[in-house]
């Protein structure tokens, strides 16, 4: 089978889906992307998704939410908070800058085609108005991104709209993107598109382990009948929910029971894309243990996905420019 790991967006909520990989690597001994063919990964999940594909430990990726998630996104006091999403209203309402430097200190300077497993990268071209995908070379026409840092092409798909500016990419000249997730918050469908159109995989041959970073019971009624004021955030979570879910019911429609899902399902209000309270980060990382553990996810992983049998070789189609 040709192993495809989905890893949906979620800001602070990746720390769920930092830990579900954590202790899944922690079970099999082995890095995650060893077994995965291809990984796929918007926002917060392309933060993962990147630091796999460089061979990093999902539990060093861990630590950019649990130790310096509060820095990403501060503002922990209720009137921060509140402060906070007054800013909301008329500018992002945080810098890319210790983001920036958090990425840095876990990716360093090495670059994005340095990945050792074909990486799919979800974001939106704000300049163009269109949607973007960055690749490794596992084609021969994908070149253009493997030469861009690791740090600018997480940035870039993880500029959440009203929470980040859009992020300049200078490898591209006069780009700059904002999130993925305005089109892919869940990007199964990306993986599965990019393994049958470019890598010419049967669909019968595909199979997807997607994890989540939590979900909540989601509904609009009482936004129905408001305006963009009354809306607030609630505007980014509906575009994000909504594709997701229409993307998840594609995917189980053509795959056929080849998708695995490991996701949890949180109280209403309980996690937020930028709440980075030390109790919430944690409150994340063990549920993410949890849901990993659990008979019907580990032993599923244990048989499909990590099951000691490592993914061929990936060899990029053009070499790193020295």
């Amino acid at each position: 089978m040709f192993r495809i790991l989905s890893l949906d967006g979620g800001g602070i909520k990746g720390a769920f889906t930092a830990s579900v990989i954590a202790t899944l690597e922690d079970d099999s001994g082995r890095p995650a992307a060893e077994h995965f063919d291809l990984i796929t990964g918007t926002s917060t999940g392309g933060i993962i998704a990147i630091g796999l594909g460089l061979g990093i430990p999902a539990r060093e990726i861990l630590k950019i939410y649990s130790e310096k998630g509060a820095s990403i996104f501060p503002g922990t006091s209720l009137v921060q908070r509140t402060g906070g999403l007054l800013r909301q209203l008329c500018m992002p309402k945080h810098s890319h800058a210790d983001l920036r430097n958090a990425l840095v200190d876990v990716f360093g300077e090495r670059k994005f085609g340095e990945s050792k497993c074909r990486l799919v990268i979800p974001t939106y071209d704000a300049i163009a108005g269109r949607i973007f995908v960055m690749k490794t070379a596992h084609h021969e026409r994908f070149k253009y991104d493997i030469e861009a840092s690791a740090v600018d092409v997480a940035l870039a798909t993880s500029a959440a709209p009203t929470y980040f500016a859009a992020a300049p990419f200078p490898r591209h000249k006069n780009a700059s993107y904002v999130d993925g997730g305005v089109w892919a918050n869940a990007p199964v469908m990306v993986g599965v598109t990019e393994a049958v159109g470019f890598l010419g995989v049967a669909l019968n041959d595909i199979d997807v382990l997607s994890i989540g970073t939590t979900t909540k019971p989601f509904n609009i009624a009482s936004h129905a009948k408001s305006g963009a004021v009354q809306w607030n955030t609630g505007l980014i979570e509906l575009m994000f929910e909504a594709q997701m879910e229409a993307d998840l019911a594609q995917a189980k429609l053509l795959l056929n029971g080849r998708l695995h899902r490991i996701n949890f399902t949180a109280r209403e209000g309980e996690f937020s894309l930028d709440d980075a309270r030390p109790e919430k980060i944690q409150r994340l990382i063990n549920l993410g243990r949890g849901e990993a553990v659990k008979k019907g996810n580990l032993d599923v992983v244990k048989t499909r996905f990590m099951n000691g049998t490592p993914a061929p070789s990936y060899t990029p189609m053009h070499c790193l420019a020295r």
